[in-house]
C-alpha cells in the first residue's frame, strides 16, 4: 500500500514535470529573434578604448617633418546608436547613426626629427556623429559587421613647444578647436536579451592646422601639425525605447 501511494505521487510529480517542460519548450518556439530594426529602439552603450596617437608637424619655413607618438591612452566613451533596416535591398541590410562622446587626456610628443619642436596636444572632449552601413552575417540575425563614416567635433587644441636649446627660442601658439572625420568598422554580436557585444577599430583624423609663433630674433615661424587617432574598442549596447526615454 505504501509503494503504491509512492507510485502514484512519483507519477503525479513526472507529469507536473513534463508539464512544465512542455510549456517551457512552446513558449521558447514562440519566441522571436529580437530585431534590433525595431523603430522604437534605441542602443546605449559603453566603449572601453585602447587609443594610440600620432601627431605629424612640419617646419613650413625650412621645410623640415617630424612624427611624434605617445603612449597609447585607455578611455571609456559613451554611444547612442540607431539601426534602420530595408529588405528592399536585402533582408540582412542594415543602417543606422550613432553618436559617440569620448575624452582624450594631454600629451606632449617627443621630436624624432633633430630640429626640434615637438606639438602639444591638451586634453579635452569630442563627439562623433557618424553614419553606419552593415550586414547580418547569419540567418537568426545575430552576429553583423558594419562600417561607419563621421564627423569629429572636439575642444581639443594643439600649441607648437621648442625644445631645441641651439636655435631660436619660440612663444607657444595654441591652435583652434580640432575638427575631424572618424572611419571604422566593427564586428557584433545581437544576444536574446537584445543586448550588442560589440569589437571595432575606429581612426580619426582631425585636420591639419597651423601654429604661428614668434621667434626671438626673426619670425613670424608657421608650423603644420596634424593630429591621428586610432582606437580599438570592445563595449555592448543596451536597448531602451521611446516610451522609456519620455
Amino acid at each position: 500500500m505504501k509503494f503504491i501511494k509512492q507510485l502514484k505521487l512519483l507519477t503525479f510529480q513526472v507529469i507536473v514535470s513534463l508539464i512544465i517542460l512542455n510549456t517551457q519548450i512552446s513558449f521558447a518556439q514562440k519566441v522571436e529573434t529580437p530585431q534590433i530594426t525595431n523603430l522604437q529602439n534605441f542602443f546605449l552603450g559603453v566603449n572601453i578604448n585602447k587609443t594610440s596617437k600620432k601627431s605629424e608637424s612640419e617646419d613650413a619655413t625650412y621645410n623640415f617633418f617630424n612624427q611624434t607618438y605617445s603612449n597609447d591612452d585607455n578611455n571609456i566613451s559613451l554611444t547612442l546608436t540607431k539601426y534602420f533596416s530595408n529588405k528592399d535591398i536585402s533582408d540582412n541590410f542594415i543602417y543606422g547613426f550613432s553618436v559617440n562622446v569620448a575624452h582624450l587626456k594631454k600629451f606632449e610628443g617627443k621630436d624624432n626629427s633633430g630640429i626640434g619642436g615637438n606639438p602639444v596636444t591638451l586634453q579635452g572632449n569630442y563627439i562623433n556623429p557618424e553614419l553606419k552601413v552593415g550586414s547580418f552575417l547569419d540567418e537568426k540575425k545575430r552576429f553583423l559587421i558594419n562600417a561607419s563614416y563621421g564627423k569629429v567635433f572636439s575642444d581639443i587644441k594643439q600649441r607648437f613647444a621648442d625644445d631645441n636649446p641651439d636655435g631660436q627660442t619660440l612663444s607657444y601658439s595654441t591652435s583652434p578647436s580640432l575638427e575631424g572625420i572618424s572611419k571604422g568598422i566593427e564586428l557584433a554580436y545581437n544576444s536574446e536579451s537584445n543586448t550588442i557585444y560589440k569589437l571595432g577599430l575606429k581612426n580619426i583624423d582631425f585636420n591639419r592646422v597651423n601654429s604661428v609663433s614668434m621667434g626671438s630674433v626673426n619670425g613670424p615661424f608657421t608650423f603644420p601639425h596634424q593630429l591621428s587617432l586610432r582606437t580599438i574598442y570592445i563595449g555592448f549596447d543596451m536597448p531602451i525605447t521611446l516610451d522609456k526615454i519620455f
